[in-house]
């Protein structure tokens, strides 16, 4: 009993000391710190005023009457990527104060994006196809054939979703012309 009690006593005074060293030992430890002639106030001011590296990229949402609405947006690059990612976010209050709004559901998610030089392909996931009418298609179509256009040079635009090639979209079962072509969608 008694060789217990002395090996307990020693495993807490190690515990008790491996506490202090870790928890209380580390927060009293102050480096020595050397002037640089910078007084915190001008530090924080020297950071606030360092230039910003957003870029605006341009996408397009609807109006009331489906019809396209050029919408700016900050993004770390101006390029079809980053106005992809924009345009699947939704719409923000600022977009619906100037009248704009998305027909793309939420949770859509960009799934890949590729530029071959002469096409481009775009995967998206398959909240892309889900609920709306005939009209929510056609609009949703009309919002991602417009983004691109405005990055793409009018290449054709072939639509995936989640790595199928299309031929129907939506409940309704719209065909869907590939590639893309804003002339094909009827308002």
């Amino acid at each position: 009993m008694k060789i217990f009690i002395r090996t307990f006593i020693i495993t807490l005074i190690i515990c008790i000391g491996y506490f202090f060293y870790v928890f209380i030992g580390k927060e009293s430890y102050s480096p020595t710190l050397s002037p640089n002639n910078t007084s915190i106030h001008q530090t924080i001011e020297n950071k606030q005023q360092k230039p910003v590296n957003d870029e605006l990229v341009k996408i397009c949402l609807v109006n009331s009457d489906s019809k396209p609405v050029i919408i700016e947006r900050k993004a770390k690059e101006n390029n079809l990527e980053n106005a992809l990612i924009e345009l699947l976010k939704g719409t923000t209050s600022s977009d619906r104060l100037q009248g704009a709004y998305t027909e793309i559901p939420k949770g859509t998610r960009l799934l890949s994006l590729k530029d071959t030089g002469n096409s481009i392909a775009i995967n998206l996931s398959k909240e892309f196809e889900e609920g709306g009418g005939a009209q929510s298609v056609q609009s949703r179509l009309l919002q991602l054939i417009k983004t691109v256009d405005m990055y793409g040079n009018s290449k054709p635009i072939y639509l995936y979703i989640e790595g199928k090639k299309i031929e129907y979209l939506g409940g309704e079962g719209i065909y869907v012309e590939q590639p893309l072509n804003e002339d094909a969608l009827r308002f």
